[in-house]
């Protein structure tokens, strides 16, 4: 395997379904948890224990459902130089309060862009400029360096296993001095994103403020 970065997925089928397997560079090496139960949190600590086990510099977490375009690990590397942890889309400022989705707590502080795809067509979400260092990141992709996962792991004790794991470690890391920055990597998503607040949606919310209860109704900034 390649020392030097680690790609992990999960996914509730097969990886042949998925449309990152369909669309990857073939020379991309992916490890996919194929008929994944677990939460993204257990399945994205465990692939940081392979990673430090391994000596990988870096490591990124994504979902199943997209295209990464023109994937240029080099690029990735450059970007390593500033920061810490790599994402798409996230939030230099944060007003704590509900609901707790990242771009609605970052109004006015947004950074980043994604494409998403609806069939055949594609049509690119612009949130703020970029690149541009963050306080919380969208889990649609995260690079991770070394010098991170080390010493930030996903909480587990999340009760949503697919929600919030992602602006509770991007936040934890930036919270310990971590740099996060939203890069332009391009990347297009076959999903619109949240489409109800379901009840594992709402107790993950409910999670996420009493983590980080000093902060609820305040704002936080890098």
């Amino acid at each position: 395997m390649n020392n030097e970065l680690f790609i992990c997925v999960a996914t509730k089928g097969k990886k042949e379904d998925t449309l990152l397997w369909q669309t990857k560079n073939k020379k991309m090496e992916v490890y996919f948890k194929e008929h994944n139960k677990d939460s993204l949190q257990k399945v994205y600590n465990k692939a940081i224990d392979f990673a430090i086990k391994e000596n990988v510099d870096h490591i990124i977490l994504c979902h199943d459902d997209i295209i990464l375009e023109n994937f240029d690990y080099s690029k990735l590397k450059k970007h390593f130089k500033e920061y810490d942890v790599l994402g798409v889309a996230g939030a230099s400022q944060i007003n704590v309060q509900q609901p707790a989705l990242w771009h609605h707590m970052g109004r006015g502080k947004l950074h980043g862009a994604v494409a998403h795809l609806d069939g055949t067509q594609k049509s690119m979400t612009a949130f703020g400029p970029y690149p541009h260092q963050a306080l919380i990141m969208d889990g649609v992709f995260l690079a991770i360096s070394r010098n991170v996962f080390k010493k930030i792991r996903f909480d587990e004790s999340c009760p949503a296993g697919f929600h919030f794991y992602d602006l509770a470690y991007t936040l934890d890391a930036s919270l310990a001095g971590f740099k996060c920055g939203v890069i332009d990597a391009y990347v297009t998503h076959a999903s619109p994103g949240l489409k109800e607040f379901t009840t594992d949606w709402t107790n993950g919310q409910k999670w996420f403020f009493d983590k980080y209860n000093k902060y609820v109704g305040k704002t936080v900034q890098i």
